[in-house]
């Protein structure tokens, strides 16, 4: 399936890169394919990332600096960079995110293409969808969604150290630290601060109300990390009978812990569109 995305984006990206772009903007796609290739290869050598990840970080870095620019590029890789830095601290501390006992031997050291498409597919589409309408609202929703996923991990990465009482969200009932669902003070604190360092990311750019539009980021990611927590205690919990794609080699769990990433994400990019859209016109 990560491989079946990285070709239709690729072909998108051909395609607007023939028929669309102007001069500039060919330096831009250009630049994003030849910096994101470096920075694939580096993550790789670096045992963060599969080999077959490369081809999405790739795709997904293209298509992110090539038709969403510079600072929406400079929030994906500290996304991504801060992400991988807390994991591997809690590693090295011994601890495991609760999410990772379920994860195939391979790719606890390593991400996979599911898990880089589970957090970035809504940045792809939205930039695709900003360069093509000039609809700056879409613009927006693109940070929200990178706002959601580092809230999301941040969050969890952050929680899971001495995460004190834990909550489930659809009840409030006590429950196990790493519970789906479970939410925590110390976890909703940095979920705060992770939705809030992203939307800083907006601030450099000649945008129409620049701070409404850091409040509009920072909302929406983090009310995309509290779906997240929802969504999790909803649909990982429940006894659904779900069939894995033959090359995810994870457990069922963990294919729904990407598909709820794919739907918070996407939840919280639409929460940032609505409001930049109804609100604020633009």
């Amino acid at each position: 399936m990560d491989r079946i995305i990285n070709y239709i984006f690729g072909l998108l990206v051909i395609f607007l890169f023939v028929l669309e772009g102007r001069a500039d903007d060919h330096f831009m796609i250009i630049s994003g394919l030849f910096l994101s290739t470096i920075a694939a290869y580096i993550a790789f050598i670096g045992n963060w990332i599969t080999l077959d990840a490369t081809k999405s970080v790739i795709v997904l870095g293209t298509v992110t600096l090539g038709f969403g620019g510079w600072w929406m590029a400079f929030a994906l890789i500290f996304f991504f960079a801060s992400s991988s830095l807390l994991t591997r601290r809690n590693r090295m501390g011994g601890l495991e995110n609760p999410e990772e006992k379920y994860l195939h031997h391979d790719l606890k050291k390593r991400r996979d293409g599911y898990q880089v498409w589970a957090n970035g597919f809504w940045v792809a589409v939205l930039c695709l969808l900003w360069f093509i309408t000039s609809i700056d609202a879409f613009f927006i929703a693109a940070f929200a969604v990178i706002a959601t996923a580092t809230a999301d991990t941040w969050a969890t990465e952050i929680g899971c150290r001495n995460p004190g009482k834990t909550r489930l969200i659809t009840n409030f009932k006590e429950v196990t630290p790493g519970t789906d669902g479970g939410v925590s003070l110390k976890g909703t604190i940095a979920a705060i601060v992770g939705s809030l360092a992203i939307s800083l990311f907006i601030l450099p750019l000649l945008i129409e109300y620049p701070d409404a539009m850091l409040a509009v980021i920072f909302i929406a990611g983090f009310a995309g990390s509290i779906a997240d927590s929802y969504v999790g205690a909803t649909l990982q919990t429940a006894d659904i009978s779900q069939v894995k794609p033959e090359d995810f080699i994870n457990t069922v769990h963990n294919f729904k812990n990407n598909f709820v990433n794919w739907i918070s994400t996407g939840i919280g990019g639409l929460i940032a569109f609505i409001i930049a859209k109804v609100i604020f016109i633009i």
